[in-house]
């Protein structure tokens, strides 16, 4: 399989890639630090949640606005992933990421409002894992400054 999503460095053993780079420090720095307050909110929003599901119905409207801000702090991951896409063409990675996860955050909202419960813990423990993943994996870009 060709990995087409950024340039690769070889480790002294032969092609095993070690590094992934990206033109520009200002994208993907926006993506590290977008992407680390998403995954806190999310960690925020199963405390919410634990709460909720052991009898403190008080906390059901913070859960319900962390829930928006959450959803913002996820188009603005996208956002992130899209200028440095128009950056680095060959680095797809991070927008099909964001993009995946801000349908999940929609769905996520929908099935809250919805009151299906079981499958929103469900997504909302995954949306946990895709943004711990998401934020492990920005933190291996090697932000290049562009040639002069």
């Amino acid at each position: 399989m060709l990995n087409t999503s950024a340039d690769k460095a070889t480790s002294p053993a032969g092609t095993v890639p070690t590094v992934r780079q990206a033109d520009g420090r200002g994208p993907v720095v926006l993506l590290r630090v977008v992407a680390a307050l998403a995954c806190l909110e999310t960690l925020v929003q199963g405390l919410l949640a634990g709460m909720l599901l052991n009898g403190d119905v008080a906390s059901i409207d913070p859960h319900g606005i962390n829930a928006y801000v959450f959803e913002l702090l996820v188009f603005c991951q996208v956002v992130a992933a899209v200028w440095l896409w128009r950056r680095n063409r060959r680095l797809t990675w991070p927008l099909k990421a964001t993009t995946g996860i801000l349908l999940a955050t929609f769905t996520q909202t929908a099935l809250g409002l919805q009151s299906s419960l079981a499958a929103h813990v469900a997504l909302g423990v995954g949306l946990c894992a895709m943004e711990t993943a998401l934020v492990l994996r920005a933190f291996t870009l090697r932000a290049e400054r562009p040639a002069a």
